[in-house]
């Protein structure tokens, strides 16, 4: 099961690198590989083939990269390696799939040079535009991102009444509205684009474009609040069924905002090819010198921290303001340690074990990074060896086809923590007031001598 989530989430990344490359040998919006061009030198047998050999490359590049899924698949009986090895694919899938691009950005871009082919004025920044001035009446007024703050921190609250699993989750549930209100401000305060010499093209559609982009990032600020609600709703599941309900409904609040962007992009795109088509003063700017490699925009004479992408949608970080140098290094931050916490997480699971020991206070200590536990002796309401361990889910914790650790929700038995490696019984079954715990030892031997230990620290009615 963990191997083929793992491979869902390549075979995601494949289907995305697809989608933002291989569109880049065609040409759109007066580019070719994030270079502008004019639209007449698409007969040039130069730029066909360049654009062959990006497929070509492009192509070859994807099937190694397959070939080296080889290793991965194989270790699928040690987790921790498997892990290790998959975050260091990924990383060299995310460098290696971009190479094919970068060569035809270089190629394209030094051909252009080459024969001259410069579409309108080089090293423009702004224009004096009257429209610039205008103020941007149709954007969803700012203070409407209270909603979405009030949820977050109504969840927050809530999760702090309840335990530590669901205070997690909500405050995840803030981080992401803060993080979508900031880049909802930043898409306010991005320059103002010049598409004509027409003043009027150019209010409408910086207008209806911010308004898009206003509403669209507020929209997605309240439903991923709703999406950590039912998220907060799964991990607090008591049974399967519920947690078929609530996984369910996660799945589909997290489509819901994918689809939503790219659609609101998409009307923009159409939005902005439907008026210049209709228009006979378009103007095409000349800053490919900013595009380093076709989607690394640097440019320190423009202080606007995010600029639209070149290639795929949305906006990226302009490296060239000292905000975006931070932004961008405390991005690069963040995915390390995220990485660099789940590889320790994974390893840590794969080397070390649970133990549990009885106390001379007749305690009962479970001793387990993150999912330790005590209870009496006297608090256990039933024990007994058993063969088999129900069927479930997780809620909270670790689970491979070797052990199983943490929070879960069983069949017949509900909330119960496990502490088990995986068909190799007998386990230990205890019932308590608010669940069950089902632990065992590697050696069966070991899990009967600990049942008997704890045993007879019951009272003799048990």
């Amino acid at each position: 099961m963990y191997t083929a989530i793992l491979l869902g989430t390549i075979i995601l990344c494949y289907i995305v690198m697809l989608a933002v490359y291989w569109p880049q040998a065609r040409y759109a919006k007066g580019m070719l590989f994030a270079i502008t061009l004019p639209e007449h030198v698409m007969d040039d047998s130069n730029i066909q083939s360049i654009q062959l050999r990006f497929k070509k490359r492009f192509v070859q590049v994807s099937l190694w990269m397959t070939l080296l899924l080889i290793p991965f698949i194989v270790s699928y009986n040690w987790i921790a390696y498997q892990t290790l090895y998959y975050f260091a694919w990924l990383t060299a899938f995310f460098i290696v799939m971009a190479v094919p691009f970068r060569r035809a950005f270089r190629e394209t871009l030094a051909l252009k040079r080459e024969k001259e082919w410069f579409v309108g004025k080089k090293r423009v920044i702004t224009t004096d535009l009257r429209a610039a001035y205008l103020k941007n009446k149709h954007m969803a007024p700012a203070w409407l991102f209270a909603i979405p703050f009030a949820l977050s921190i109504g969840l927050m609250l809530w999760g702090m009444r309840m335990d530590a699993s669901m205070l997690s989750v909500t405050l995840s549930g803030l981080f992401i509205t803060a993080l979508l209100w900031f880049i909802s401000i930043q898409a306010r305060r991005v320059k103002s684009k010049v598409y004509s010499a027409n003043s009027e093209v150019n209010v409408s559609l910086n207008q209806a474009n911010r308004r898009s982009l206003s509403y669209l990032w507020l929209t997605v600020a309240v439903i991923e609040n709703v999406h950590f609600l039912v998220l907060a709703m799964l991990v607090h599941a008591d049974d399967s069924a519920s947690f078929g309900v609530w996984l369910t409904m996660s799945i589909l609040l997290a489509a819901i905002p994918i689809l939503w962007i790219w659609q609101v992009y998409r009307t923009i795109s159409e939005r902005e090819r439907e008026l210049l088509a209709l228009d006979d003063k378009p103007i095409y700017t000349d800053d490919d010198e900013y595009w380093a490699n076709g989607f690394t925009y640097h440019n320190p004479m423009d202080r606007s921290v995010m600029v639209e992408k070149r290639v795929g949608i949305g906006m990226t970080i302009n490296t060239g303001t000292t905000a975006g140098k931070i932004m961008m290094w405390g991005m690069f931050g963040l995915i390390f340690a995220v990485i660099a916490g789940a590889c320790f997480i994974v390893v840590r699971a794969e080397f070390t074990a649970p133990s549990l020991v009885v106390t001379a206070e007749h305690r009962v200590k479970i001793d387990y990074p993150m999912y330790s536990y005590s209870f009496n002796a006297d608090d256990i309401k039933q024990m007994t060896l058993i063969e088999r361990v129900p069927s479930g889910m997780k809620t909270e914790g670790e689970a491979t086809n070797k052990y199983a650790r943490g929070h879960f929700s069983l069949k017949e038995l509900g909330k119960t923590r496990l502490y088990i490696f995986k068909n190799n019984p007998p386990y230990i079954q205890i019932k308590l007031a608010d669940g069950y715990i089902i632990y065992n030892d590697k050696d069966p031997m070991v899990t009967e001598r600990l049942y008997e230990e704890i045993r007879q620290q019951l009272p003799a009615s048990e």
